[in-house]
């Protein structure tokens, strides 16, 4: 079974996810029922860590920093060759691109961020940003998986 949820507004679709951790958790079901990753092996692990990591930040970032998740889609792109996530928020306002990661802050307990969207840009092949019909943002992202279902080695470069 493959999970494939039309973008929807939370406030009228009580089945979206409200969190990362159910966004995660419908990436991971779509991921491992379609045996495109091969959970077990490390170059599986490598890949569904990156999909679940760049799948927290999108969700954290609409919901911190986005005035409210309100869609959320997952599916694959045709042939596995990739995991197609986007996410709807409330804000028109297009985040800059990052030039390179950023300094690690003074106080790292401050909960100032600022390492998921250039994470996101990293860990991610392609990003389309568009104006949603309500005024926020749609953010979609391919995150590659090639070689996932018989990759062996961790597939990332060093």
């Amino acid at each position: 079974m493959l999970y494939h949820a039309a973008t929807s507004d939370i406030r009228t679709s009580p089945g979206a996810p409200r969190t990362a951790m159910q966004a995660r958790d419908r990436v991971r079901a779509l991921l491992e029922s379609s045996a495109t990753v091969r959970v077990g092996t490390a170059g599986g692990e490598a890949l569904l860590t990156d999909a679940l990591l760049v799948t927290s930040e999108l969700v954290t970032n609409a919901i911190r920093h986005g005035g409210g998740l309100l869609g959320f889609d997952a599916s694959l792109c045709a042939g596995g060759t990739g995991l197609r996530i986007a996410v709807t928020d409330a804000l028109s306002t297009v985040p800059p691109s990052p030039p390179a990661p950023p300094a690690p802050p003074a106080d790292a307990a401050t909960g100032r961020g600022g390492y998921g969207w250039p994470l996101i840009h990293r860990l991610t092949r392609s990003m389309r940003i568009t104006p949603a019909a309500h005024g926020g943002k749609r953010i979609e992202v391919v995150v590659p998986l090639e070689g996932a279902a018989d990759s062996q080695g961790d597939p990332r470069p060093v």
